[in-house]
């Protein structure tokens, strides 16, 4: 066990060099306290940073709290990350989060969800969506959820874009070792009136490494996709993370 969690150390080190280069999807079904009740609070980040012929440095942190009773799951999720290069900055992402989930006696659970963020990187000025759905409880560790959002964009050059959408949603967390988990969470968000053609997607595959009940490593790779992305934006990036959680 020892060993296994050195070389997760070691191969997590190894990786954080990666975030000056790519900014990661956050994934709001990591760490979630699902089948438990009560107050639960963790803290997620990184620091990256390197001198020399050229100074960067990169950060990246997310604050999450859930509060879970008999007949409603709640959740809420802060983030921000920040780059830097030469001494200016040249790239600061914010994220919103918030969940309820009202549970009952079926699998069948209803959701009711908001969230916000501003990513130049990607070519946003600001992402508000508003959303209704179901989730489906697959078995202990799988899910599946389905729900109508409501998706206000808008872009670097001011122009603003109002689109209803699908969103599918796949998550899978099974354990593959001791204490080493595969966590994969997959997003589908066709447009409502073009099904085809307006398409946004995401994949988020990471190795989780718990070091004990309260502090965990993971090792994220996320792919992002979105076939009518704004003005000067490229269709499709990827990313590599490092991330170090906190629970309490």
């Amino acid at each position: 066990m020892l060993q296994q969690l050195n070389k997760a150390f070691i191969l997590a080190i190894a990786l954080i060099g990666v975030q000056a280069f790519a900014s990661a999807i956050i994934n709001i079904e990591d760490l979630r306290q699902e089948g438990e009740i009560g107050l639960f609070q963790s803290i997620s980040g990184s620091v990256d940073a390197s001198r020399g012929n050229r100074d960067r440095d990169y950060y990246s942190f997310t604050y999450r709290i859930d509060n879970n009773s008999d007949s409603i799951d709640s959740f809420l999720v802060l983030s921000q990350s920040e780059r830097k290069y030469e001494g200016s900055d040249i790239d600061e992402s914010n994220f919103f989060h918030g969940r309820l989930v009202f549970k009952n006696e079926t699998k069948f659970h209803y959701e009711l969800f908001a969230q916000r963020s501003e990513n130049p990187f990607r070519n946003y000025r600001q992402r508000e969506v508003m959303g209704l759905g179901l989730r489906y409880l697959i078995n202990d560790h799988a899910r599946f959820g389905f729900a109508i959002i409501n998706e206000d964009e808008e872009d670097l050059n001011m122009i603003n874009t109002k689109t209803d959408r699908l969103n599918l949603y796949f998550h899978d967390d099974f354990e593959i070792g001791k204490n080493i988990f595969f966590n994969t969470t997959i997003y589908i968000q066709p447009s409502v009136d073009d099904f085809s053609d307006d398409v946004k997607s995401s994949a988020i595959f990471a190795l989780d490494f718990e070091v004990n009940e309260q502090v965990m490593i993971s090792v994220q790779y996320s792919r992002f996709n979105d076939n009518a992305p704004p003005m000067n934006a490229d269709k499709m990036d990827e990313s590599i993370s490092t991330k170090f959680s906190w629970s309490f």
